[in-house]
């Protein structure tokens, strides 16, 4: 792996192990948040203190588990369809535990009946997420969003937000995406395939970064919105495009 892709993957694991759920990107603040700690964590030495965590996140007619044992990415997440539940391991009736391949990683956040998951770890400046539909259980969509730590690098504010107008809820966010060539060593040619392929306006070409080599293929970081429908459909907007190497 470059040492590049090596500095991503240690700045993906810091930051997804954070707690995401933070009103500044807009979702709703749970009722009631109860942290349940249920010992030492296996894989640690005791003088390490690394506890067992199930953490229950309650809201009105829902609530959203998270056990955590210390590793990278939770044990498993849950949706349980009642706020009546109890804080515990034991899952009840109608419960959708979500772990690795359907999707593992931490709980980021719920706006209205959807609930926003985070990756364990990021790749190529991303941070992958998904959205469920709490009342089925059902993924709706999954994407890459710019990582916390290239938001401060860049002095970026606000990189993902989710609101809701009228009934309807839209999130915004920098996508990181492959683009399938070499923005920095074909320019034109890809920016053009870059363009057709995502909808991007823009037509000046972004300046690349951190290249060491020209043979590394891009990924392009671009503003996009989504609406939170049955079927999401990403939109690309306005705004700062950033190009640099995968990982």
């Amino acid at each position: 792996m470059k040492l590049f892709g090596v500095f991503l993957l240690a700045v993906g694991s810091l930051c997804a192990q954070t707690d995401r759920a933070i009103p500044d990107e807009g979702f709703d603040e749970p009722v009631k948040k109860t942290v349940v700690d249920l010992g030492p964590s296996p894989y640690y030495r005791p003088a390490q203190h690394v506890r067992k965590k199930l953490t229950c996140f309650y809201y009105s007619t829902f609530a959203v588990k998270q056990y955590d044992e210390g590793q990278k990415g939770a044990e498993w997440l849950s949706i349980v369809p009642s706020a009546n539940s109890g804080c515990g391991l034991t899952h009840s009736e109608g419960e959708k535990v979500l772990t690795w391949p359907e999707w593992g990683g931490y709980f980021r956040g719920v706006k209205g009946a959807f609930a926003i998951f985070d990756a364990p770890d990021g790749e190529d400046g991303g941070l992958p997420f998904a959205v469920f539909d709490v009342r089925t259980g059902r993924k709706l969509f999954e994407d890459s969003s710019l990582l916390d730590y290239y938001e401060k690098e860049l002095h970026i504010k606000k990189s993902f937000h989710i609101a809701e107008t009228d009934q309807i809820i839209r999130l915004t966010y920098l996508r990181v995406v492959r683009a399938g060539c070499n923005l920095k060593a074909e320019q034109a040619d890809c920016w053009n395939k870059v363009r057709a392929k995502l909808g991007i306006a823009q037509t000046a070409i972004p300046v690349c970064s951190r290249y060491e080599k020209a043979d590394w293929e891009s990924a392009i970081v671009y503003p996009v919105s989504l609406l939170l429908t049955e079927s999401p459909q990403v939109k690309a907007e306005d705004g700062p495009i950033y190009c640099w190497p995968i990982d």
